[in-house]
């Protein structure tokens, strides 16, 4: 027996008549017959009473055709999920730096959730090192990666804009260039932040050695600790822009020729769910829009 067998007995008994369920689900009357000669073979009983010229189902009938409904019910449900599945539905886990969570990702959000709002997304705060562990690990789905582009043989990486970087000083700061001072701490992202490393070098070149080193994986703590003169940074240049504006606080602008990357991953071998697809090219279409 298969599916077809259940259906075909089903709209026997619904239309009354093989001749009816022959015409509604397009097949020979022949085949209708084999359908049920099918069941009636493999359950060792017949499904209808034949008096005369009339079939009438019978009590063995009845009881399997109420089984039946629950097992074509179930069937189309199944069925339906191909259609399901290429809705986004479900839960997105993604890791994202705190600067794009905070200054540039709320857009992305907010038209997918407009689109979206049944799909679950979930957003970590990590260092670059961490997120490319959990993508490996299966942990996280998506990860916004700032950092210098690098290959990674198990990670799909696609850049999506240079993220502009820069030296933040407080506001009476003295010079106009980054130099020794005993006066001011040196305000760290934590180790594995990959722009951390950056600064290091920087402050090598400059051969300044902190006496004073404050270290958060808060930028936004950072921020504060520059604006009320406790210590200098090195941070996304968006996550201070407000501020430069307002004359709050200082910052000199990072050039280079191997810039800091807003990147967005996902494991090569990782199925690319519909919830998935729509996220990222949500983010490549908001962010490749500023390149």
């Amino acid at each position: 027996m298969d599916i077809r067998h259940f259906k075909t007995f089903k709209a026997i008994v619904d239309l009354g008549s093989f001749i009816k369920a022959a015409g509604e689900l397009n097949y020979a009357q022949s085949s209708v017959t084999s359908h049920v000669q099918a069941m009636e073979t493999f359950y060792g009983q017949p499904l209808f009473d034949r008096i005369g010229k009339r079939v009438v189902i019978n009590t063995f009938g009845k009881a399997v055709y109420h089984q039946a409904l629950t097992l074509l019910d179930a069937w189309d449900r199944v069925c339906d999920l191909r259609q399901d599945l290429a809705m986004p539905s479900g839960k997105i886990r993604i890791g994202i730096p705190e600067s794009t969570m905070l200054y540039r990702f709320s857009p992305v959000l907010k038209r997918y959730k407009q689109l979206y709002p049944g799909v679950e997304i979930i957003m970590l705060n990590a260092t670059c090192s961490e997120m490319r562990a959990a993508l490996k690990a299966g942990s996280l789905d998506i990860a916004l990666l700032l950092e210098q582009g690098r290959k990674d043989r198990d990670l799909f990486i696609e850049p999506l804009m240079e993220e502009p970087m820069s030296i933040v000083l407080p506001r009476n700061y003295p010079g106009e260039e980054l130099a020794l001072s005993q006066d001011y701490a040196v305000l760290c992202t934590e180790k594995g932040c990959s722009y951390r490393k950056i600064f290091k070098d920087l402050l090598a070149q400059k051969k300044i050695e902190p006496e004073s080193i404050i270290e958060t994986s808060s930028v936004e703590v950072i921020k504060r600790y520059v604006l009320c003169g406790l210590g200098i940074s090195f941070l996304p240049t968006i996550a201070v822009n407000d501020e430069i504006e307002q004359d709050l606080l200082r910052a000199i602008p990072w050039e280079t020729d191997n810039p800091v990357l807003l990147q967005i991953a996902h494991h090569r071998g990782k199925w690319i769910s519909p919830a998935m697809d729509e996220l990222i090219k949500l983010t490549k279409k908001q962010f490749m829009a500023h390149q």
